[in-house]
């Protein structure tokens, strides 16, 4: 089995107020880097959106973060 390469989230990210695990997996999943991300929020902040929020347990957004994240 091939070693899985772990991406953990830089601090600016932990404590932005968009801040989701599960959008972190996704961003990293279609390859975009930190920065990106981070550019990705600031944004959304600034319009008012809300973070997103999957529901892990759920099979429904497991099947899509599979397919999005090709795992």
């Amino acid at each position: 089995m091939a070693a899985r390469l772990t991406v953990r989230p830089c601090a600016s990210l932990n404590a932005h107020p968009q801040w989701s695990q599960a959008d972190f997996k996704y961003f990293r999943g279609r390859g975009y880097s930190k920065q990106q991300i981070l550019e990705f929020w600031n944004r959304n902040l600034r319009l008012g959106c809300r973070p997103l929020h999957w529901h892990p347990d759920n099979p429904k957004y497991q099947d899509a973060l599979r397919r999005i994240t090709r795992r």
